[in-house]
């Protein structure tokens, strides 16, 4: 089970440790992509494990690690932010979860992801519970600014830290899962170091980069070039995400199978179903976002690129770099803004593609 955590044997071997003797509360910190979401998961599997007594927690292959794995399992609660911040609300059902009794488990397993993005508020409503939550009760904050957590919140916790991938880490990850050595080699290189992005352009997003590149080679100056190349770029992330939403189709039938055979009381087949569906929506729109990230970071390439050239005029790549670096920040900080404007807009402030090719002299 614990083989889904690529490159962090320290933490995982900590979490392996916690898992036999757990306390109330952890934090696991690392960046982007480095395994933090799928150790929080295998470490809760561990905890509801229906393995008999005296076998090691966590066989990640009775029901009870199945459904933890995936996010099914009726005492593994996860709490995302519900929009750019997680609000008040939001932590008062988390208190109200950490003092209910399991339901079928020994324990219950609170995974709060971005607990960064608590506000204040929220942030101190969570002291008490995180100091003492119920008996059976266990909380696990996932951040990858743990900086930005107040004080009070990280000393509630044990701390596990994750390091960044290394590129080599990342491609060996993906040979071992069955991808050629010279494809994984050239996604790893692009990856940054994060798995999950390496996963999805191995997976079918090479085509976003190959998009932007063809796009960024047709720019002519003309309102009509752009309006063709948004388009363009329009029909490749819808196809980047068809994917990933036949997979969400796949994992909702998934759990309807799960309860038909396990029978759980209305109540709680209700609360897994709407958990499932704001899961999905939340991650969908992550999806989304990593789409029209990759879009961009393949046009600033292709002007840093440029860069290099000896010959090639230096100031208009320059502004280029600068103006996929400002949408990119408005991607990233989900600031609620069309797509389809983003893109042109973006695309408006991109010189032609005959500003980049002149022939040096």
């Amino acid at each position: 089970m614990w083989d889904r955590v690529v490159g962090q044997g320290q933490a995982v071997g900590l979490l392996q440790h916690a898992a036999t003797r757990p306390i109330h509360a952890y934090l696991l910190a690392g960046p982007g992509g480095s395994g933090v979401a799928e150790a929080a998961r295998c470490f809760a599997a561990a905890l509801v494990c229906r393995e008999p007594p005296g076998g090691t927690p966590g066989c990640g292959v009775c029901g009870s690690c199945r459904r933890a794995l995936r996010g099914s399992h009726p005492d593994v609660v996860e709490v995302e932010p519900a929009g750019t911040f997680i609000v008040v609300d939001q932590i008062e059902e988390v208190v109200r979860e950490a003092f209910t009794s399991p339901f079928e488990a020994d324990r219950k397993v609170i995974i709060l992801a971005e607990a960064d993005r608590m506000n204040e508020t929220a942030a101190n409503k969570l002291l008490k519970t995180l100091e003492e939550p119920g008996d059976r009760t266990h909380l696990v904050l996932l951040t990858d600014s743990p900086d930005d957590l107040l004080p009070t919140v990280r000393s509630r916790t044990q701390r596990i830290d994750f390091a960044a991938l290394s590129e080599a880490t990342v491609r060996d990850a993906l040979v071992a899962e069955g991808a050629e050595p010279a494809g994984a080699a050239e996604v790893a290189r692009l990856s940054a170091g994060r798995l999950d992005r390496a996963r999805n352009l191995l997976g079918g997003w090479m085509p976003l980069r190959a998009a932007a590149l063809a796009v960024a080679g047709a720019l002519d100056g003309t309102g009509a070039a752009v309006a063709r190349g948004a388009e363009r770029l329009e029909e490749a992330a819808r196809a980047a995400l068809a994917a990933f939403e036949t997979a969400q189709k796949a994992e909702q039938k998934e759990l309807e199978r799960e309860l038909a055979e396990t029978n759980y009381p209305d109540r709680l087949a209700r609360r897994l179903r709407k958990d499932l569906e704001q899961r999905q929506q939340r991650a969908l729109r992550r999806a989304r976002t990593d789409v029209m990230a990759e879009i961009v970071t393949a046009l600033e390439t292709t002007y840093r690129d440029a860069l290099v050239q000896p010959g090639l005029p230096a100031e208009a790549a320059l502004e280029a770099i600068d103006a996929c670096r400002d949408a990119l920040a408005v991607i990233v900080a989900r600031t609620a803004v069309n797509d389809a404007l983003l893109l042109e807009h973006l695309l408006l402030r991109l010189p032609p593609a005959a500003t980049l090719s002149a022939t040096p002299e």
